[in-house]
């Protein structure tokens, strides 16, 4: 096997098991087995053991000696410090992005998104869920010339979207509220209100730890530092 090949099997094995931690498919605190994720992402040991070494290198695997492999738990610190990054920044790109001249092909782009997040949310589709919402973001991102920005914010973001994507999908909540918050932020896009979508973006950030509290309670050993 060359060395480049190697280096795609491990750069996907990478993002079959942070998708699973990210969804929560690995739990927060659950103990597996290299052997077990290798039978998961069925790809090959070397480059899931290289994968496994880059995601304990940012965190998210513990290896404790004469105990196992662990998925490591939420870090709420880290949570709050992401979403500071990225509220921060997304106001910002949302802005630029209200102030563009947005082409029809623009427009029905957006709409079409929302459309896929609609349906996902119909037929009970998480994994759609997830990805559309991704893709709504990524697109003002894209059209305002920031994609780097998006790619570069993916790993801050980590510990963030393992909370707000956990939350949807263990709980459930509010699926049909965080699609007319997009659909709202759209439109305030669309029309070039530059405060609204500055507004609604601000809320839309900090609207997915509203449930924090009641989420850590119902689940408190997949959290740390919750004081």
């Amino acid at each position: 096997m060359t060395s480049y090949s190697r280096n795609n099997l491990t750069s996907k094995a990478y993002d079959v098991i942070l998708q699973k931690i990210i969804s929560a498919e690995y739990k927060p605190g659950q103990k597996i087995s290299e052997k077990k994720i290798e039978e998961d992402v069925n790809i090959g040991r070397t480059p899931v053991r290289e994968a496994l070494l880059q995601l304990r290198q940012e965190k998210l695997i513990n290896v404790i000696p004469q105990s196992g492999t662990y998925i490591s738990k939420i870090d709420l610190k880290d949570v709050f410090e992401a979403r500071f990054i990225r509220s921060s920044i997304e106001q910002r790109i949302m802005r630029e992005a209200a102030a563009l001249n947005i082409a029809p092909e623009q427009k029905t782009a957006i709409n079409d998104i929302i459309k896929e997040q609609i349906q996902a949310r119909a037929t009970d589709n998480f994994p759609a869920l997830l990805r559309f919402d991704d893709t709504f973001h990524k697109y003002f991102y894209r059209i305002t010339g920031h994609e780097r920005v998006w790619d570069w914010l993916r790993k801050v973001n980590i510990q963030f979207n393992r909370f707000r994507f956990f939350r949807l999908k263990v709980q459930k909540l509010s699926w049909k509220g965080l699609i007319e918050e997009h659909q709202r932020i759209a439109n305030a896009v669309l029309n070039s209100d530059i405060s609204e979508v500055d507004r609604l973006t601000a809320n839309h950030m900090h609207r997915m730890l509203d449930e924090e509290k009641p989420l850590i309670e119902a689940f408190p050993d997949y959290f740390e530092n919750a004081n």
